[in-house]
């Protein structure tokens, strides 16, 4: 098994793309021409002994439409065809990944850009167009009873991969984990959906949250 061991700066003269490169991406591009500038160039690309590119075809389109000189690279010993085969798999296992709706709703609402960025270009939905199981409805909201039991959920959930996590085996560890994630575990925030009357935007305010009612 091969173990990156060194990043190099290479040229952007110096690297090549893959002539059969199976993956059209100029949308991917474009994003990450709005991302870099932001969050930097922090992946490295993987090229091959004679700088022909195995992984990173998008960020090295993108690098050369912000004008770098100079990229980041990995370069692999792997012989032709375990890179033919690292190409192809680093392409299509990320399309095996899901989102978990809760979680992601949560890391939305708690990120807070001190700069205009627009996530909803990178694919990800608006506050209000979040479609979450057990999500109160406008009409009603969730009850105390069906709170404490999605809470006692998400903490057995975390007991049992803080058990994975520590190779806890026995029903007696996952009951101390569970006890001891309750400790500093937050509790889930509970959403309001709330449509101004103005505007007629529909916003999510969370429970706790100041909210003002009236005219000035």
């Amino acid at each position: 098994m091969e173990v990156v061991k060194k990043i190099v700066m290479k040229k952007i003269s110096e690297v090549k793309p893959y002539v059969r490169n199976p993956r059209k991406n100029d949308k991917t591009v474009d994003l990450l021409v709005s991302v870099i500038p932001v969050v930097g160039f922090n992946v490295p690309l993987v090229i091959d002994k004679s700088g022909v590119i195995v992984k990173g075809h998008a960020r090295y389109a993108a690098a050369i439409r912000l004008g770098m000189t100079e990229i980041p690279c990995v370069i692999t010993d792997a012989d032709e065809e375990k890179i033919k085969l690292d190409r192809l798999t680093d392409n299509k296992i990320s399309e095996f990944s899901e989102w978990i709706s809760e979680d992601l709703l949560h890391e939305v609402d708690m990120l807070n850009l001190d700069f205009d960025f627009d996530l909803e270009a990178l694919g990800f939905p608006a506050l209000e167009d979040f479609d979450l199981p057990g999500f109160p409805s406008e009409e009603e909201n969730e009850t105390e009873e069906a709170r404490r039991a999605r809470y006692a959920e998400y903490l057995e959930k975390t007991a049992q991969e803080e058990a994975k996590n520590t190779a806890i085996t026995t029903q007696a560890q996952i009951d101390k984990a569970k006890a001891a994630a309750s400790d500093y575990a937050e509790k889930p925030a509970k959403y309001f959906k709330v449509v101004c009357e103005q505007c007629g935007k529909v916003m999510f305010i969370k429970e706790g949250d100041a909210v003002f009612v009236g005219k000035e």
